[in-house]
Protein backbone atom coordinates (compact mmCIF):
# COMPACT_ATOMS: atom_id res chain seq x y z
CA UNK A 1 0.00 0.00 0.00
CA UNK A 2 1.31 3.52 -0.35
CA UNK A 3 2.80 2.61 -3.28
CA UNK A 4 1.22 4.41 -6.04
CA UNK A 5 0.79 8.30 -5.13
CA UNK A 6 -0.06 11.33 -8.02
CA UNK A 7 2.12 12.84 -9.61
CA UNK A 8 2.95 16.21 -8.50
CA UNK A 9 1.41 19.24 -10.69
CA UNK A 10 5.08 20.33 -11.93
CA UNK A 11 6.03 16.92 -12.46
CA UNK A 12 3.50 16.03 -14.71
CA UNK A 13 3.90 19.21 -16.70
CA UNK A 14 7.66 18.77 -16.90
CA UNK A 15 6.53 15.30 -18.67
CA UNK A 16 4.31 16.80 -21.28
CA UNK A 17 6.51 19.07 -21.98
CA UNK A 18 8.71 16.64 -23.02
CA UNK A 19 6.23 15.10 -25.32
CA UNK A 20 5.20 19.19 -26.86
CA UNK A 21 8.45 20.74 -26.41
CA UNK A 22 11.34 18.84 -28.06
CA UNK A 23 13.19 22.05 -29.90
CA UNK A 24 12.70 25.64 -30.18
CA UNK A 25 10.35 25.41 -32.94
CA UNK A 26 7.62 23.81 -30.91
CA UNK A 27 7.44 26.48 -28.90
CA UNK A 28 6.85 28.89 -31.45
CA UNK A 29 4.39 26.52 -33.11
CA UNK A 30 2.61 26.04 -29.73
CA UNK A 31 2.40 30.10 -29.10
CA UNK A 32 1.43 30.95 -32.92
CA UNK A 33 -1.70 28.23 -32.79
CA UNK A 34 -3.08 29.89 -29.75
CA UNK A 35 -2.57 33.26 -31.62
CA UNK A 36 -4.46 31.96 -34.89
CA UNK A 37 -7.40 30.10 -31.89
CA UNK A 38 -7.86 33.62 -30.86
CA UNK A 39 -8.68 34.87 -34.27
CA UNK A 40 -5.75 37.14 -34.82
CA UNK A 41 -5.20 38.90 -38.30
CA UNK A 42 -1.76 39.90 -37.34
CA UNK A 43 1.31 37.78 -35.76
CA UNK A 44 4.70 38.85 -34.94
CA UNK A 45 7.52 36.32 -34.12
CA UNK A 46 10.88 38.04 -32.50
CA UNK A 47 13.14 35.58 -32.01
CA UNK A 48 16.73 36.77 -30.14
CA UNK A 49 19.42 34.48 -30.40
CA UNK A 50 17.56 32.20 -32.95
CA UNK A 51 15.33 31.88 -30.39
CA UNK A 52 17.75 30.31 -27.60
CA UNK A 53 17.68 33.61 -25.44
CA UNK A 54 13.79 33.85 -25.83
CA UNK A 55 10.97 33.86 -28.12
CA UNK A 56 8.27 36.39 -28.31
CA UNK A 57 4.66 36.40 -29.83
CA UNK A 58 2.47 38.78 -30.20
CA UNK A 59 -0.79 38.84 -31.65
CA UNK A 60 -3.89 41.01 -32.19
CA UNK A 61 -6.64 38.54 -31.40
CA UNK A 62 -9.24 38.77 -28.67
CA UNK A 63 -7.14 38.61 -25.88
CA UNK A 64 -7.98 37.59 -22.28
CA UNK A 65 -9.41 38.65 -18.62
CA UNK A 66 -7.78 38.42 -15.38
CA UNK A 67 -9.22 34.97 -14.84
CA UNK A 68 -8.69 33.41 -17.45
CA UNK A 69 -5.24 34.45 -18.11
CA UNK A 70 -4.95 32.87 -14.53
CA UNK A 71 -5.93 29.30 -16.36
CA UNK A 72 -4.36 29.46 -18.95
CA UNK A 73 -1.02 28.23 -16.88
CA UNK A 74 -3.25 25.65 -15.35
CA UNK A 75 -2.91 22.28 -17.12
CA UNK A 76 -6.18 20.73 -18.96
CA UNK A 77 -7.66 23.79 -18.80
CA UNK A 78 -9.01 24.92 -22.52
CA UNK A 79 -11.35 27.45 -23.61
CA UNK A 80 -11.56 24.98 -26.77
CA UNK A 81 -13.28 22.25 -25.56
CA UNK A 82 -16.66 22.05 -23.39
CA UNK A 83 -17.69 18.52 -23.31
CA UNK A 84 -17.09 15.23 -25.27
CA UNK A 85 -18.83 15.33 -27.74
CA UNK A 86 -16.39 18.34 -29.43
CA UNK A 87 -13.53 15.69 -29.11
CA UNK A 88 -15.16 14.47 -32.45
CA UNK A 89 -15.72 18.19 -34.31
CA UNK A 90 -12.28 19.93 -33.45
CA UNK A 91 -11.84 23.19 -35.36
CA UNK A 92 -9.44 24.76 -32.95
CA UNK A 93 -5.46 24.12 -33.70
CA UNK A 94 -4.95 23.69 -30.17
CA UNK A 95 -7.72 22.05 -27.22
CA UNK A 96 -5.96 19.85 -24.87
CA UNK A 97 -4.69 22.97 -22.34
CA UNK A 98 -1.02 21.85 -22.03
CA UNK A 99 0.85 23.80 -23.93
CA UNK A 100 1.30 26.58 -21.93
CA UNK A 101 1.41 25.29 -18.42
CA UNK A 102 4.01 23.15 -20.00
CA UNK A 103 6.29 25.02 -21.82
CA UNK A 104 6.02 27.29 -18.59
CA UNK A 105 6.94 24.46 -16.41
CA UNK A 106 11.02 24.37 -17.87
CA UNK A 107 11.26 28.19 -19.42
CA UNK A 108 10.42 31.79 -17.65
CA UNK A 109 6.86 32.86 -19.45
CA UNK A 110 5.50 36.34 -19.62
CA UNK A 111 2.31 36.83 -20.52
CA UNK A 112 0.50 39.98 -20.96
CA UNK A 113 -3.25 40.56 -22.43
CA UNK A 114 -6.15 42.39 -22.78
CA UNK A 115 -9.40 41.83 -23.76
CA UNK A 116 -9.93 45.26 -25.07
CA UNK A 117 -11.02 46.16 -21.34
CA UNK A 118 -8.51 45.18 -18.88
CA UNK A 119 -5.01 44.44 -19.27
CA UNK A 120 -3.09 41.59 -17.22
CA UNK A 121 0.41 40.55 -17.34
CA UNK A 122 1.58 37.25 -15.15
CA UNK A 123 5.30 35.97 -14.92
CA UNK A 124 5.66 32.19 -14.65
CA UNK A 125 9.26 30.81 -13.73
CA UNK A 126 9.48 26.93 -13.34
CA UNK A 127 6.18 26.28 -13.16
CA UNK A 128 5.19 28.41 -10.37
CA UNK A 129 3.72 32.29 -10.68
CA UNK A 130 5.84 34.99 -9.34
CA UNK A 131 3.56 37.60 -10.62
CA UNK A 132 0.42 39.14 -11.51
CA UNK A 133 -0.04 42.58 -12.58
CA UNK A 134 -2.40 44.65 -14.32
CA UNK A 135 -1.39 46.51 -17.28
CA UNK A 136 -2.40 48.66 -20.29
CA UNK A 137 -2.00 47.61 -23.78
CA UNK A 138 -3.91 46.96 -26.93
CA UNK A 139 -6.38 44.24 -27.64
CA UNK A 140 -4.48 40.90 -27.87
CA UNK A 141 -1.90 38.38 -25.73
CA UNK A 142 2.00 38.96 -25.96
CA UNK A 143 3.89 35.74 -24.66
CA UNK A 144 7.44 36.08 -24.30
CA UNK A 145 9.33 32.56 -23.07
CA UNK A 146 12.86 32.79 -22.01
CA UNK A 147 15.68 30.30 -20.04
CA UNK A 148 13.89 27.52 -21.76
CA UNK A 149 14.61 24.28 -20.68
CA UNK A 150 17.39 25.94 -18.10
CA UNK A 151 15.44 23.56 -15.39
CA UNK A 152 16.19 20.70 -17.64
CA UNK A 153 19.44 20.85 -18.98
CA UNK A 154 19.83 17.08 -20.50
CA UNK A 155 16.97 18.36 -22.70
CA UNK A 156 19.04 21.68 -23.53
CA UNK A 157 22.09 19.66 -24.66
CA UNK A 158 19.89 18.24 -27.40
CA UNK A 159 19.36 21.70 -29.09
CA UNK A 160 21.30 21.89 -32.45
CA UNK A 161 22.79 25.32 -33.83
CA UNK A 162 21.67 28.74 -33.97
CA UNK A 163 21.30 28.44 -37.93
CA UNK A 164 20.07 25.21 -37.20
CA UNK A 165 16.78 26.09 -34.85
CA UNK A 166 16.37 28.84 -36.86
CA UNK A 167 15.97 27.30 -40.03
CA UNK A 168 13.03 24.80 -37.86
CA UNK A 169 11.25 27.80 -37.40
CA UNK A 170 11.16 29.94 -40.44
CA UNK A 171 10.29 26.39 -41.70
CA UNK A 172 7.18 26.65 -39.29
CA UNK A 173 6.10 30.31 -40.07
CA UNK A 174 6.26 29.33 -43.69
CA UNK A 175 3.83 26.60 -43.16
CA UNK A 176 1.79 28.98 -40.84
CA UNK A 177 1.78 31.55 -43.61
CA UNK A 178 0.28 29.20 -46.27
CA UNK A 179 -2.53 27.65 -43.81
CA UNK A 180 -3.67 30.97 -42.81
CA UNK A 181 -3.21 33.08 -45.69
CA UNK A 182 -5.70 35.59 -44.40
CA UNK A 183 -2.99 36.61 -41.54
CA UNK A 184 -0.49 38.70 -41.92
CA UNK A 185 2.69 37.23 -40.30
CA UNK A 186 5.89 38.82 -39.31
CA UNK A 187 9.47 37.11 -37.74
CA UNK A 188 12.46 38.47 -37.06
CA UNK A 189 15.37 37.48 -35.31
CA UNK A 190 17.70 39.63 -33.42
CA UNK A 191 15.39 42.55 -34.47
CA UNK A 192 16.52 41.28 -38.18
CA UNK A 193 13.63 40.70 -40.60
CA UNK A 194 13.39 37.49 -41.89
CA UNK A 195 9.89 37.06 -43.17
CA UNK A 196 6.48 39.25 -43.60
CA UNK A 197 3.50 38.08 -45.05
CA UNK A 198 0.63 40.20 -45.81
CA UNK A 199 -2.48 39.73 -45.10
CA UNK A 200 -5.05 38.36 -47.64
CA UNK A 201 -1.70 38.20 -50.70
CA UNK A 202 -2.32 35.74 -53.43
CA UNK A 203 -0.68 32.31 -53.14
CA UNK A 204 1.13 32.26 -55.77
CA UNK A 205 2.74 35.39 -54.63
CA UNK A 206 3.50 34.27 -51.27
CA UNK A 207 4.95 30.50 -52.77
CA UNK A 208 7.27 33.23 -54.89
CA UNK A 209 8.45 34.03 -51.70
CA UNK A 210 9.15 31.60 -49.35
CA UNK A 211 10.13 29.29 -52.44
CA UNK A 212 11.78 31.51 -55.35
CA UNK A 213 10.59 33.32 -58.43
CA UNK A 214 11.02 30.15 -60.75
CA UNK A 215 8.70 28.23 -58.63
CA UNK A 216 6.08 30.92 -58.03
CA UNK A 217 6.16 31.39 -61.68
CA UNK A 218 5.68 27.14 -62.31
CA UNK A 219 2.57 26.92 -59.99
CA UNK A 220 -0.25 25.29 -62.02
CA UNK A 221 -3.41 25.36 -60.15
CA UNK A 222 -5.51 22.53 -59.28
CA UNK A 223 -8.84 21.31 -57.44
CA UNK A 224 -11.37 18.64 -57.12
CA UNK A 225 -13.97 16.95 -54.74
CA UNK A 226 -16.03 13.82 -53.81
CA UNK A 227 -19.03 12.84 -51.21
CA UNK A 228 -16.09 13.84 -47.95
CA UNK A 229 -13.94 15.99 -49.47
CA UNK A 230 -12.93 19.09 -50.97
CA UNK A 231 -9.30 19.54 -52.28
CA UNK A 232 -7.21 22.36 -54.09
CA UNK A 233 -4.10 24.04 -54.14
CA UNK A 234 -1.01 24.65 -56.70
CA UNK A 235 1.88 22.84 -57.53
CA UNK A 236 5.03 23.42 -59.69
CA UNK A 237 5.76 22.41 -63.15
CA UNK A 238 7.78 18.76 -63.07
CA UNK A 239 10.54 20.61 -64.23
CA UNK A 240 10.78 22.67 -60.89
CA UNK A 241 11.17 19.90 -58.65
CA UNK A 242 13.67 19.69 -55.62
CA UNK A 243 15.48 16.38 -53.78
CA UNK A 244 13.12 16.45 -50.59
CA UNK A 245 9.07 15.88 -49.96
CA UNK A 246 9.73 18.69 -47.11
CA UNK A 247 8.20 20.95 -49.97
CA UNK A 248 5.18 19.67 -49.96
CA UNK A 249 2.68 21.20 -47.65
CA UNK A 250 -0.65 19.37 -46.50
CA UNK A 251 -3.20 21.76 -44.40
CA UNK A 252 -6.37 20.09 -43.52
CA UNK A 253 -9.21 22.31 -42.17
CA UNK A 254 -6.16 24.91 -42.06
CA UNK A 255 -4.09 22.49 -39.67
CA UNK A 256 -0.06 21.70 -41.32
CA UNK A 257 0.34 18.12 -41.27
CA UNK A 258 2.44 15.27 -42.05
CA UNK A 259 1.17 12.77 -43.87
CA UNK A 260 3.24 9.81 -45.78
CA UNK A 261 0.26 8.35 -48.24
CA UNK A 262 -0.59 12.00 -49.27
CA UNK A 263 2.83 12.88 -49.97
CA UNK A 264 3.28 9.60 -51.56
CA UNK A 265 0.28 10.30 -53.81
CA UNK A 266 1.55 13.72 -54.71
CA UNK A 267 4.40 11.96 -56.19
CA UNK A 268 2.89 9.28 -58.18
CA UNK A 269 0.74 11.39 -60.35
CA UNK A 270 4.51 12.96 -61.76
CA UNK A 271 4.99 9.47 -62.72
CA UNK A 272 8.19 10.02 -65.59
CA UNK A 273 7.83 13.67 -65.35
CA UNK A 274 10.43 13.98 -62.89
CA UNK A 275 13.11 11.48 -61.34
CA UNK A 276 12.82 9.05 -58.94
CA UNK A 277 13.55 10.51 -55.83
CA UNK A 278 13.02 14.24 -56.82
CA UNK A 279 9.67 16.00 -55.51
CA UNK A 280 7.46 19.14 -56.37
CA UNK A 281 6.66 22.33 -54.77
CA UNK A 282 3.02 21.68 -53.45
CA UNK A 283 0.42 23.14 -51.41
CA UNK A 284 -2.36 21.23 -50.90
CA UNK A 285 -5.65 22.32 -49.22
CA UNK A 286 -7.86 19.48 -48.00
CA UNK A 287 -11.28 20.91 -46.28
CA UNK A 288 -13.55 18.10 -44.58
CA UNK A 289 -16.17 17.87 -42.25
CA UNK A 290 -14.25 17.58 -38.64
CA UNK A 291 -16.48 14.53 -37.75
CA UNK A 292 -14.65 12.59 -40.54
CA UNK A 293 -11.05 13.38 -39.30
CA UNK A 294 -9.35 12.80 -35.85
CA UNK A 295 -6.81 15.04 -34.90
CA UNK A 296 -5.99 13.85 -31.95
CA UNK A 297 -3.51 10.81 -32.32
CA UNK A 298 -0.34 12.72 -31.56
CA UNK A 299 1.23 15.08 -29.37
CA UNK A 300 1.82 17.76 -31.45
CA UNK A 301 -1.22 16.90 -33.52
CA UNK A 302 0.97 16.61 -36.36
CA UNK A 303 -0.77 13.52 -37.98
CA UNK A 304 -4.11 13.30 -38.14
CA UNK A 305 -6.59 10.06 -39.18
CA UNK A 306 -8.96 10.37 -42.18
CA UNK A 307 -12.55 8.64 -42.61
CA UNK A 308 -11.82 6.86 -46.02
CA UNK A 309 -8.90 7.83 -46.85
CA UNK A 310 -8.07 5.58 -49.78
CA UNK A 311 -10.54 7.65 -51.71
CA UNK A 312 -8.64 10.79 -50.02
CA UNK A 313 -5.39 9.22 -51.98
CA UNK A 314 -7.27 8.47 -54.96
CA UNK A 315 -8.72 11.74 -55.43
CA UNK A 316 -5.27 13.53 -55.20
CA UNK A 317 -3.90 11.46 -57.30
CA UNK A 318 -6.38 11.96 -60.18
CA UNK A 319 -6.80 15.54 -59.76
CA UNK A 320 -2.87 16.07 -60.30
CA UNK A 321 -2.69 13.53 -62.91
CA UNK A 322 -5.38 14.92 -64.52
CA UNK A 323 -4.21 18.47 -64.49
CA UNK A 324 -0.30 17.57 -65.35
CA UNK A 325 -1.27 15.84 -69.11
CA UNK A 326 -3.63 18.73 -69.89
CA UNK A 327 -0.98 21.24 -69.00
CA UNK A 328 2.26 19.54 -69.91
CA UNK A 329 3.49 21.52 -73.39
CA UNK A 330 6.42 23.20 -74.26
CA UNK A 331 6.85 26.77 -72.12
CA UNK A 332 8.76 29.67 -73.90
CA UNK A 333 11.42 31.07 -71.39
CA UNK A 334 10.59 34.67 -69.90
CA UNK A 335 12.02 37.90 -70.90
CA UNK A 336 14.29 38.27 -68.33
CA UNK A 337 17.85 38.39 -70.03
CA UNK A 338 19.70 38.79 -67.10
CA UNK A 339 21.46 35.28 -66.77
CA UNK A 340 21.64 32.38 -69.19
CA UNK A 341 18.81 31.18 -70.16
CA UNK A 342 18.73 27.43 -70.71
CA UNK A 343 14.79 25.75 -69.95
CA UNK A 344 14.01 22.83 -70.63
CA UNK A 345 10.92 22.04 -72.65
CA UNK A 346 8.16 21.78 -69.85
CA UNK A 347 4.29 22.44 -69.44
CA UNK A 348 3.13 26.38 -69.17
CA UNK A 349 1.19 27.06 -66.57
CA UNK A 350 -1.94 27.75 -67.35
CA UNK A 351 -3.05 30.46 -64.91
CA UNK A 352 -2.03 34.13 -64.35
CA UNK A 353 0.10 34.15 -61.09
CA UNK A 354 -1.81 37.05 -59.78
CA UNK A 355 -4.88 34.63 -59.67
CA UNK A 356 -6.55 33.67 -55.87
CA UNK A 357 -6.21 30.43 -55.16
CA UNK A 358 -10.02 29.50 -56.48
CA UNK A 359 -9.80 31.46 -59.74
CA UNK A 360 -8.84 28.76 -62.23
CA UNK A 361 -9.71 28.13 -65.33
CA UNK A 362 -11.95 26.26 -66.81
CA UNK A 363 -11.04 22.26 -67.47
CA UNK A 364 -13.01 23.17 -71.14
CA UNK A 365 -10.86 26.47 -71.62
CA UNK A 366 -7.77 23.86 -70.61
CA UNK A 367 -8.56 21.22 -73.54
CA UNK A 368 -9.28 23.96 -76.21
CA UNK A 369 -5.87 25.33 -75.87
CA UNK A 370 -3.24 24.72 -78.46
CA UNK A 371 -0.80 21.95 -77.00
CA UNK A 372 2.82 23.11 -78.83
CA UNK A 373 4.93 20.06 -79.79
CA UNK A 374 8.26 19.64 -80.55
CA UNK A 375 8.79 22.97 -82.94
CA UNK A 376 10.23 22.37 -86.67
CA UNK A 377 14.43 22.62 -86.20
CA UNK A 378 17.27 21.98 -88.39
CA UNK A 379 19.58 19.47 -87.58
CA UNK A 380 23.27 20.67 -86.68
CA UNK A 381 25.54 18.19 -85.36
CA UNK A 382 26.42 16.22 -82.23
CA UNK A 383 28.34 17.88 -79.12
CA UNK A 384 30.40 15.06 -76.83
CA UNK A 385 29.51 11.95 -78.49
CA UNK A 386 26.26 12.51 -76.47
CA UNK A 387 24.09 16.10 -77.40
CA UNK A 388 22.09 16.41 -80.81
CA UNK A 389 22.12 19.48 -81.67
CA UNK A 390 19.59 21.58 -83.78
CA UNK A 391 18.30 24.99 -84.54
CA UNK A 392 15.85 27.34 -85.46
CA UNK A 393 15.03 31.21 -85.56
CA UNK A 394 14.29 30.90 -81.81
CA UNK A 395 17.60 29.67 -80.98
CA UNK A 396 19.80 26.30 -80.00
CA UNK A 397 18.50 22.85 -79.01
CA UNK A 398 20.08 19.82 -77.01
CA UNK A 399 19.07 16.53 -77.20
CA UNK A 400 19.87 13.97 -75.01
CA UNK A 401 20.40 10.75 -77.80
CA UNK A 402 19.96 8.16 -74.53
CA UNK A 403 16.97 9.94 -72.75
CA UNK A 404 15.27 10.08 -76.39
CA UNK A 405 16.12 6.47 -77.12
CA UNK A 406 14.81 5.50 -73.64
CA UNK A 407 11.36 7.04 -74.15
CA UNK A 408 10.60 5.68 -77.77
CA UNK A 409 11.22 2.14 -76.84
CA UNK A 410 10.07 2.47 -73.59
CA UNK A 411 6.49 3.56 -75.32
CA UNK A 412 6.69 1.07 -77.83
CA UNK A 413 7.87 -1.95 -75.55
CA UNK A 414 4.62 -0.82 -72.83
CA UNK A 415 2.13 -1.16 -76.14
CA UNK A 416 3.75 -4.42 -77.06
CA UNK A 417 3.35 -5.68 -73.28
CA UNK A 418 -0.26 -4.13 -73.04
CA UNK A 419 -1.93 -5.14 -75.95
CA UNK A 420 -4.54 -7.85 -76.28
CA UNK A 421 -2.62 -10.15 -78.79
CA UNK A 422 0.60 -10.40 -77.68
CA UNK A 423 2.67 -11.73 -80.56
CA UNK A 424 5.13 -14.26 -79.55
CA UNK A 425 7.85 -16.65 -81.50
CA UNK A 426 8.45 -19.86 -80.55
CA UNK A 427 12.45 -20.77 -80.65
CA UNK A 428 13.93 -23.33 -83.02
CA UNK A 429 16.87 -24.01 -80.22
CA UNK A 430 15.41 -23.36 -76.62
CA UNK A 431 17.66 -20.95 -75.20
CA UNK A 432 19.95 -22.00 -71.96
CA UNK A 433 20.42 -19.45 -69.50
CA UNK A 434 22.61 -19.69 -66.29
CA UNK A 435 21.26 -18.55 -62.97
CA UNK A 436 22.17 -19.09 -59.20
CA UNK A 437 20.59 -21.64 -57.47
CA UNK A 438 18.79 -19.16 -55.28
CA UNK A 439 16.77 -17.90 -57.65
CA UNK A 440 16.30 -21.11 -59.45
CA UNK A 441 14.62 -22.38 -56.25
CA UNK A 442 12.39 -19.42 -56.05
CA UNK A 443 11.56 -19.32 -59.82
CA UNK A 444 10.13 -22.70 -59.52
CA UNK A 445 7.32 -21.17 -58.26
CA UNK A 446 6.68 -19.04 -60.86
CA UNK A 447 6.63 -20.30 -63.93
CA UNK A 448 3.34 -19.58 -65.33
CA UNK A 449 3.50 -16.34 -64.16
CA UNK A 450 6.08 -15.79 -67.04
CA UNK A 451 3.61 -16.75 -69.74
CA UNK A 452 1.72 -13.55 -68.71
CA UNK A 453 4.36 -11.82 -70.54
CA UNK A 454 4.74 -14.07 -73.19
CA UNK A 455 7.81 -16.00 -71.84
CA UNK A 456 7.53 -19.53 -71.99
CA UNK A 457 10.41 -21.10 -69.41
CA UNK A 458 11.24 -24.46 -67.91
CA UNK A 459 13.77 -25.19 -65.21
CA UNK A 460 16.94 -28.03 -65.94
CA UNK A 461 19.37 -28.75 -63.23
CA UNK A 462 20.76 -25.66 -62.87
CA UNK A 463 19.69 -23.22 -65.66
CA UNK A 464 16.38 -22.04 -67.19
CA UNK A 465 15.53 -23.06 -70.67
CA UNK A 466 13.32 -20.76 -72.77
CA UNK A 467 11.07 -21.88 -75.63
CA UNK A 468 8.98 -19.03 -76.37
CA UNK A 469 9.60 -15.52 -75.94
CA UNK A 470 7.85 -12.00 -77.53
CA UNK A 471 8.74 -11.33 -80.90
CA UNK A 472 9.45 -7.70 -80.28
CA UNK A 473 12.59 -8.55 -78.58
CA UNK A 474 15.81 -7.02 -80.30
CA UNK A 475 17.95 -9.54 -81.83
CA UNK A 476 21.40 -10.90 -79.64
CA UNK A 477 19.25 -9.10 -76.87
CA UNK A 478 17.68 -12.19 -76.02
CA UNK A 479 19.37 -13.64 -73.07
CA UNK A 480 20.24 -9.70 -71.08
CA UNK A 481 16.17 -9.47 -71.30
CA UNK A 482 15.43 -12.63 -69.76
CA UNK A 483 17.62 -12.04 -67.13
CA UNK A 484 16.72 -8.63 -66.63
CA UNK A 485 12.73 -9.65 -66.60
CA UNK A 486 13.72 -12.85 -63.73
CA UNK A 487 15.39 -10.43 -61.37
CA UNK A 488 12.88 -8.19 -61.53
CA UNK A 489 9.45 -10.50 -61.65
CA UNK A 490 11.23 -12.07 -58.46
CA UNK A 491 12.45 -9.13 -56.67
CA UNK A 492 8.92 -7.39 -57.48
CA UNK A 493 6.77 -10.75 -56.36
CA UNK A 494 4.15 -10.50 -58.82
CA UNK A 495 2.34 -7.82 -56.96
CA UNK A 496 0.62 -5.64 -59.75
CA UNK A 497 1.42 -6.82 -63.68
CA UNK A 498 0.61 -3.30 -64.82
CA UNK A 499 3.58 -2.01 -62.16
CA UNK A 500 5.86 -4.78 -63.03
CA UNK A 501 5.45 -3.96 -67.17
CA UNK A 502 6.06 -0.69 -66.96
CA UNK A 503 8.86 -1.21 -64.68
CA UNK A 504 9.91 -3.70 -67.41
CA UNK A 505 9.65 -1.44 -70.08
CA UNK A 506 11.74 1.06 -68.37
CA UNK A 507 14.44 -1.58 -67.95
CA UNK A 508 14.62 -2.72 -70.98
CA UNK A 509 14.64 0.09 -72.41
CA UNK A 510 17.18 1.52 -71.18
CA UNK A 511 19.38 -1.67 -72.00
CA UNK A 512 19.07 -1.81 -75.40
CA UNK A 513 18.27 1.66 -76.05
CA UNK A 514 21.18 4.42 -77.98
CA UNK A 515 23.96 4.98 -75.62
CA UNK A 516 26.08 8.26 -74.50
CA UNK A 517 29.44 8.57 -76.72
CA UNK A 518 28.11 7.29 -79.60
CA UNK A 519 28.42 8.80 -83.28
CA UNK A 520 24.82 8.61 -85.50
CA UNK A 521 24.40 10.17 -88.63
CA UNK A 522 22.14 13.19 -89.72
CA UNK A 523 20.03 10.40 -91.36
CA UNK A 524 19.93 8.80 -87.72
CA UNK A 525 19.26 11.96 -85.98
CA UNK A 526 16.41 13.08 -88.05
CA UNK A 527 14.77 9.67 -87.52
CA UNK A 528 15.79 9.70 -83.93
CA UNK A 529 13.63 13.13 -83.76
CA UNK A 530 10.40 11.96 -85.86
CA UNK A 531 10.18 9.06 -83.65
CA UNK A 532 10.01 11.23 -80.82
CA UNK A 533 7.28 13.55 -81.66
CA UNK A 534 4.89 10.05 -81.93
CA UNK A 535 5.46 9.74 -78.32
CA UNK A 536 2.95 10.59 -75.27
CA UNK A 537 5.74 12.40 -73.08
CA UNK A 538 8.28 13.76 -75.57
CA UNK A 539 10.21 16.00 -73.50
CA UNK A 540 11.68 13.54 -70.64
CA UNK A 541 12.79 9.84 -69.98
CA UNK A 542 10.76 6.87 -68.37
CA UNK A 543 12.94 7.98 -65.46
CA UNK A 544 12.10 11.91 -65.32
CA UNK A 545 15.17 13.03 -66.97
CA UNK A 546 15.16 15.97 -69.58
CA UNK A 547 15.73 15.08 -73.11
CA UNK A 548 15.87 18.43 -74.46
CA UNK A 549 16.68 21.62 -73.42
CA UNK A 550 16.55 25.11 -75.01
CA UNK A 551 18.93 28.18 -75.62
CA UNK A 552 16.66 31.15 -76.20
CA UNK A 553 17.97 33.33 -79.14
CA UNK A 554 17.63 36.67 -77.12
CA UNK A 555 19.48 34.52 -74.17
CA UNK A 556 22.27 34.12 -77.22
CA UNK A 557 22.42 37.64 -77.85
CA UNK A 558 22.77 38.98 -74.44
CA UNK A 559 25.78 37.14 -73.81
CA UNK A 560 27.54 39.10 -76.50
CA UNK A 561 25.85 42.09 -75.97
CA UNK A 562 23.94 42.13 -78.88
CA UNK A 563 20.80 43.20 -77.52
CA UNK A 564 19.52 46.52 -78.11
Amino acid sequence: MGIIKRLDPGIANKIAAGEVVEKLANVVKELVENSIDAESTKIDIDLFDSGMKSIRVTDNGFGMDEEDAVLAFERHATSKIKSVNDLFRIQSLGFRGEALPSIAAISRVELSTSNGKDGIKIVYEDGKMLEKTHTSMNQGTMIEVSKLFYSTPARFKYLKSPQYELANIVSMVNGFALANPSISFKLTNDKKQIFVSKSNDSLTNLMAQIYGIQAGKSLIYFEAENRDYHIYGYTTNPIVNRSSRNYINIVVNNRIISNSDIVSAISDAYDQLIPKGRYPITILYIEVDPLLIDVNIHPRKQEIKFSEKDKLVNLIKKALKEKLEVTYIYQKPSEDYSQTKITFFEEETSYHHNQEVKNEVSNDQVKKEETVVIPDMEYIGQFAGTYLIWQNEEGLYLLDQHAAAERIRYERYLAKWLSKNLETNELLLPLSIEISNDLLIRLKDHIDEFLKFGVDLEIKDNFVSVKKLPNWFPEGYEEIYIESMIMSLLENDFTSKEILIDDLAKLLACKHSLKANHYISSLEANQLLSDLRKCKRPYTCPHGRPIIVDINMNAIEHWFNRVI
